[in-house]
């Protein structure tokens, strides 16, 4: 999966050009993260999704432009990442319990190392996602269940940014750059971007 990300990746930087982001008024260094979300994903959680992820770089000190993994015309920014959604990232109405006996998943998500660096290429695992937000948003409507899932998708991509644009392995005590989130840490409030690499 890596090996794809990295070939679009190295096309995308094939077609920068030279000249740095144009300024857009903004004193924020600009992020680019490029989202691949495959088929079937809810528009309503990816919209919220975009909205806190938007507001954690923010406070983080980045000025977010979020655009689809296949749109190559417009590569251009001070910062790249790649994040792909694996499956789907939403729970259905009346997600049934899960079984005891099911596989468990693995992590959240992950970002790729090689030879020991880390690179700015991530995967969300949609289906351990669903698992551990299930008992907390299997009995809510569906507009809040929506924006919940929405809100924890964000953070597990903000966490993954840490490690993408600080190129580090390294996690926090607190906030987003912690080493394991409850569903408390991904559904409540506020999850501050502690720690999250100076622009």
């Amino acid at each position: 999966m890596f090996a794809r990300h990295l070939a679009v990746f190295c096309l995308i930087f094939a077609g920068l050009s030279p000249a740095r982001a144009q300024y857009s008024g903004s004193l924020d260094p600009e992020l680019v993260v490029y989202l691949g979300t495959g088929n079937g994903q809810s528009a309503a959680t990816l919209k919220y999704m975009r909205q806190e992820l938007t507001s954690l770089m923010h406070q983080a000190g980045y000025r977010l432009v979020l655009r689809d993994l296949h749109d190559r015309d417009n590569a251009d920014g001070e910062t790249l990442v790649i994040v792909e959604l694996n499956g789907s990232c939403a729970m259905p109405a009346g997600f049934p319990p899960a079984s005891d006996t099911a596989p468990r998943s693995k992590s959240l998500a992950t970002t790729a190392i090689t030879d020991g660096r880390v690179l700015p290429f991530s995967a969300v695992e949609c289906a351990a996602l669903t698992r551990l937000l299930q008992p907390a948003l299997m009995k809510q409507p569906g507009a809040q269940r929506d924006f919940l899932y929405g809100r924890a998708l964000a953070r597990v991509i903000a966490h993954e940014l840490h490690h993408g644009v600080a190129r580090t392995p390294c996690h926090a005590h607190f906030g987003i750059a912690k080493r394991a989130f409850s569903p408390a840490d991904l559904l409540g409030e506020s999850l501050p971007p502690s720690q999250f690499p100076a622009p």
